[in-house]
């Protein structure tokens, strides 16, 4: 027993993550993401789904709608390559042509799949990520946080 609780422990001060998907409005708890200093509940407009990913440290959310352009589009975004290191797969971030300084390998490229809103405790803002997949869901979205908070 005093090795099971000692290797919890190890895990939960390791930083591992854990996430949380909702297909509706639902709370998101301190026990489920411990950066949060009390429990929290979600509204979602109609057909919004969302995941949110926390480490130790970083909380991430990712949304979409079920109704939005999954097609092809073109967009400005740059190619973020992925990190062995963290685990962060190859995937696509949004950029603007007209920064200044310019973002390297910042181009107008086609991509697929739902536009997620993301932001992160980390980065502080909003913004739209282009994770590829056929469709908007709440496993997606969650998916989306967590790439994002391994950063």
């Amino acid at each position: 027993m005093k090795k099971i609780t000692l290797l919890l422990a190890g895990l939960m001060v390791s930083g591992m993550a854990s996430a949380v998907q909702l297909t509706v409005s639902g709370p998101v708890t301190m026990a489920a993401c411990p950066p949060i200093n009390e429990d929290v509940r979600l509204n979602l407009s109609s057909n919004v789904q969302a995941g949110v990913s926390c480490s130790a440290t970083v909380v991430g959310l990712s949304a979409c709608h079920t109704g939005g352009k999954v097609t092809q589009r073109t967009v400005p975004v740059v190619l973020v390559a992925a990190d062995d290191t963290t685990g962060v797969p190859e995937h696509y971030e949004t950029c603007s042509l007209t920064a200044d300084p310019a973002v390297p390998g910042c181009a107008n490229t086609p991509v697929t799949g739902p536009a997620m809103a993301t932001a992160t405790t980390a980065m502080g803002t909003v913004s739209t990520q282009y994770p590829g997949g056929a469709t908007c869901s709440a496993a997606g979205a969650e998916a989306n946080s967590t790439v994002m908070i391994a950063q």
